[in-house]
This record gives C-alpha cells, structure tokens and sequence, in this order.
C-alpha cells in the first residue's frame, strides 16, 4: 500500500483501470467457462439418453451397438449390457470382458444413471449412462458411454482464447486508462505550469479556470482566492516595511542632527543640555515606534491576541486622557470626555493601547487651540470609543485600513502603526474601526462581547 501510494497519480489510476478490468474479465470468463461446460455436458447427456432409449427397444442380441468406422472416431462411443450378477451380456470389441460399473454401482441403479470415470483404450475421461431394462430383461443394465474428450478440446480452447483475449483487453485498457488519465490531469499539469511561473513579485497574476465546472474549476478557484490572500498579505507587508522605514528615518535623522550639533566645538552648557533634551525626546520615539512594531509583529490574522477581564470603563478612559493633558495643554488643545459609567470585560492594557494611540494620533493633527473629543459608551454588548479632533480630517475616510487613513502630513510616522495598532486590538475583540469626517477626523473603534455577563 504505501509503494502504491508512492506511485505517480496518472500511473496509480492506470493500475486501478487495469485491476477492475482483470476482475471484471476473470469474472466473465469464469461464467463463460462454467456455461460452455454445462451446455457440452448436457450435449453428451442428451446423446446418451437418445441412444439409450433407442437400444432398450431392441431385441438383447442387437442392443449392444458396433461402433461405424465411417461415421466415429475408434473408442468415442461404446456399450455394454450387463446381467444383474454382473457378467458381461454383451459389450463393444475392445473394451475387455469386465462390466464398466462395480457390483454396488450396479446394484444402486434404479433409474438412468449418470456415472464418469476413465475407461481403458478411450481417450480421456469417459461419461457413462446407465439404465436398468425391463420386461423380460428385467435386472439387466445397459451402460452406454461416450468419451469426454472433444468437451475437454473445447473448454482448452476457449481457456486459452480467454487468456489471450484477456491480455490484449487488459492491455488495451491499460493504454487507455493511461490515455483518460493523461487528458484529465492535463488541467492540473497547466496549473502547475502557471503557479510555476508566479513568483513573489507577480502575485496578480491568476490561474486559468477549467471550463468544465468539476473539482478542476473548484481547485483552481481555491488557489486563486489563496493567491490573492497572498497578494494582499505581500502588499499590506510591503507597505508596512516602507512606512516602518519611513517613521524610523524621521527621528534617527532628528537624533544625529541633535548629536552632531551637540559635539560640534563651541557650545554652552545651556545649548548642550537642550541638545540632550531634544535627544532624549526622539529616543523616546524611536522607543514607542520600535513597541508598536513588536505589537503588530504579534498579531495574527490581523488580530492581536487578548486577555479579557473586568475593569471599570470611566476609569481606563481617564487614566489614558490624564496622561495627555499636559501635552495638549502646551499647545492650548482641550480634550472634552464624556464616558458612560458601567464595567466592561475587555482586555485593559490592548484598550489602553487604542485610547493612547488615538489621543497621540488627534494631539498631532488638531491645531494650536483645537479640541479633541473622547466618547466612551456602551451599546447592547459593544462598546463604542470615538475620538474627535478638529484637524484636517482623513484623506479617504470610511475606508477600513490604516494605510489609507494617513493624513498629508511628512511628520506623521507614528500615526500609521497606532492606527494599525487600534485595528488589530479592536479585530482581537470582535470588533472594527470606522474613520470619518465631520469636518475633522473621527475614529469610531467597536469592541464587541464586552458586557461582564
């Protein structure tokens, strides 16, 4: 079985064809065999009783036959007539002076019966009837015989036209089984040749669909929808890799610039301090950026993985917006909150992710004077954060990927993983993001199942 399974699709149906074809003519050719040889042998039986019932209406001196040279063949047909103690009445020169049945066999026949054994100067097997007469001859047995021989011939015969025709069939069949199987894996071997030819820089391109609407078409479709995952899935990393490069360029640009200033001869303590102080500001960003592309290295289909637990909402939106006061303070921004009371059963440390994404995300974009709206309330089992800024809104709102939500602003490197980040925790909840306008941009995140039951 397991050589079997090793072998080539095409040579595997082969040998299938090929074994139900044997099966299928050993069966025939048993049945055809078993039926030649029933219809021979009652042939025989049939001659055996014509020329029985033909010689018991003879007077005892003619009812044992000579055989015509003319008309048989020497030893085919032969008789006997034998007395009820087993002597020999009458017999066909040749076939010595002992009675053909035994003494028992003789004694058990009470009606025509049908005996076969070989008899001495007839070739092969020999096929005997024998019929107890009556009237005057009462007692007396008459045996007539007939050699097997031609039946045999005949079944040898048919024997070997049914091995030879066999063969051939089998052999005729095997070709064609190799020939169907060829044009029906001819898709599949298409197939291969096109998935052979895409390679990492040509996803778009698809796989032929067989016009026949089979398991073909269906496995075709299969690999054509997972060729596009894969399409999407390269692209989305392509974009990630040039948006990464992008946000790590711009503060490792900043922290040379503040270094190289800094070592350059001249410089009070005062200029080296705030060089320090600028340094350590775009460390600190390269930190936060280099933390959200270890969270989204961990997300698995877009979703990152969460532990859920029940935690009071007013204070995990508070806690988040305190945070960023004074920051929004320098600029003279305000951050309006409105938070429903009520528990939630959410994971608290992903949401503070979300809350510190989006508050950093509105900072950045609202002007000097501007206002950021945070709103937390929870419908049915779902909760609903919307942060609001009065900034210049998204360039293409309601569409559902980060990547097209950036704003046209070159300094806004965080903004894309920290949207990233919000839609993988909220997939992770069961939920999504919405981006809108109005005018400014507004960032619904839906996290679902958050009731603590």
């Amino acid at each position: 079985m397991t050589r079997l399974a090793e072998l080539p699709i095409r040579a595997r149906i082969t040998a299938a064809f090929a074994t139900v074809m044997v099966a299928l003519l050993a069966g025939i050719g048993a049945s055809l065999y078993w039926a030649m040889g029933t219809a021979l042998l009652d042939e025989i039986d049939s001659g055996l009783r014509f020329r029985a019932a033909s010689m018991t209406s003879l007077p005892q001196r003619d009812v044992v036959e000579s055989p015509q040279p003319a008309l048989e063949e020497p030893r085919e047909s032969f008789d006997q007539l034998v007395a009820p103690t087993g002597a020999l009445l009458r017999t066909t020169p040749g076939l010595g002076q002992t009675s053909l049945l035994t003494s028992a066999e003789l004694a058990g026949v009470r009606g025509p019966r049908f005996f076969e054994r070989q008899v001495h100067g007839v070739v092969g097997r020999a096929r005997l009837l024998a019929v107890p007469l009556t009237g005057s001859e009462r007692g007396q047995v008459l045996i007539v015989g007939t050699t097997m021989a031609d039946r045999t011939d005949a079944l040898r015969q048919l024997s070997i036209v049914l091995a030879v025709g066999g063969a051939v069939a089998v052999g005729v069949a095997s070709l064609a089984g190799w020939a169907v199987a060829g044009l029906a894996l001819r898709p599949v071997e298409r197939m291969r040749g096109q998935a052979s030819a895409i390679t990492a820089s040509g996803l778009d391109r698809r796989l032929e669909l067989p016009r026949a609407h089979d398991e073909l078409h269906r496995l075709a479709q299969t690999l054509n929808v997972m060729l596009q995952r894969l399409d999407d899935a390269a692209t989305g990393e392509r974009r990630f890799l040039e948006q990464a490069s992008h946000e790590l360029r711009t503060p490792l640009a900043a922290l040379q610039a503040e270094l190289e200033l800094a070592r350059s001869p001249g410089r009070t303590a005062a200029e080296l301090s705030a060089a320090v102080d600028s340094a350590a500001e775009e460390t600190d960003r390269l930190v936060r950026l280099a933390n959200d592309l270890l969270i989204l290295a961990r997300t698995h289909g877009g979703a990152l993985p969460i532990r859920r637990e029940v935690a009071d909402l007013g204070a995990l939106v508070t806690s988040a917006v305190a945070l960023f006061e004074p920051r929004a303070g320098i600029r003279g921004q305000r951050i309006e909150l409105a938070v429903a009371p009520g528990s939630v059963r959410v994971d608290p440390v992903r949401v503070r992710q979300v809350l510190d994404n989006l508050l950093d995300n509105a900072l950045r974009h609202a002007p000097d004077g501007g206002s950021i709206h945070v709103n937390a309330t929870i419908h049915g089992d779902d909760l609903r954060i919307s942060v609001e800024d009065s900034g210049p809104g998204f360039q293409h709102p309601g569409v559902g990927t980060a990547t097209a939500q950036l704003r046209e602003d070159p300094d806004d490197g965080h903004a894309g993983l920290g949207l990233r980040i919000v839609e993988s925790v909220a997939a992770g909840h069961g939920g999504g993001v919405d981006y809108t306008n109005a005018p400014g941009a507004v960032v619904v995140v839906t996290l679902a199942d958050v009731q603590p039951g």
